[in-house]
């Protein structure tokens, strides 16, 4: 006796098995924000270990082992990802220091500790600390020269860029006006001053026209000076109202 059940034809049995709704999404590689981010720790690499020279768009693909496309979907260009590069320190920068006041209750204290360990470090935030001195004098070099190149020519990326380093400033020194160890100003615009003095006296030292390194001796006792020098200028007992 025949069956009475109606067998689906195999076209459609077909059909079904590759209907995308009927299967799992496979990956499709990493995503655009790992991409991202593994370029931009290739250019760090890069920049420390042979300066601004040494970077190019062809070496970070070959260092990721990604295609020029997807470098292209992540940035415009060689410019925009040293601009990543110069965020992605000072934000690393802002995080550890965050990290390390956050432990400090008094806020004189913590201003003194971001201000002298940014003096110690680099213009634009932490150099990783397993880096050899002469890998850190590359990138900093680099970054200094960024920082001016924004300041120049795009100074709203360069805000952003520095907005939680200067906020983390402003809120020790509101914390400080609260406490009447700060004398009453705007804390931002303390915070803009204060940071301004650094990075100055960093590009300095960075840029120098001998291009040799100061001696760690040297760069600790110019810490101490530009936050004494910085101390004076908020303190409310030395002259503030």
């Amino acid at each position: 006796m025949r069956s009475s059940v109606t067998r689906p034809h195999k076209s459609a049995m077909a059909m079904s098995m590759y209907n995308p709704s009927s299967v799992a999404e496979m990956p499709d590689g990493p995503s655009a924000g790992t991409r991202r981010q593994s370029l931009v720790k290739a250019a760090q690499k890069l920049l420390e270990e042979g300066g601004q020279e040494a970077l190019t768009i062809r070496a970070v693909l070959t260092r990721t082992g990604l295609a020029r496309r997807a470098f292209y979907e992540c940035f415009a260009g060689k410019d925009d990802l040293v601009l990543a590069v110069f965020e992605d320190r000072l934000h690393s920068a802002a995080a550890t220091l965050a990290s390390q006041i956050g432990r400090i209750d008094n806020p004189m204290a913590r201003l003194e500790l971001i201000v002298t360990s940014l003096m110690q470090g680099s213009p634009a935030g932490e150099i990783p600390r397993n880096s050899s001195s002469a890998a850190q004098d590359r990138l900093g070099i680099v970054l200094t020269r960024e920082h001016l190149r924004l300041a120049d020519s795009c100074p709203a990326e360069l805000q952003r860029a520095l907005r939680p380093l200067l906020g983390l400033i402003a809120d020790a020194l509101a914390d400080g006006i609260k406490a009447r160890m700060v004398r009453d100003a705007s804390p931002q615009r303390l915070a803009s001053l204060i940071f301004n003095l650094v990075s100055t006296t960093l590009h300095r030292e960075y840029l120098a026209p001998d291009g040799t390194r100061p001696d760690p001796g040297y760069r600790s006792a110019l810490a101490g000076d530009i936050w004494e020098f910085c101390r004076r200028a908020i303190d409310r007992d030395d002259g503030g109202p």
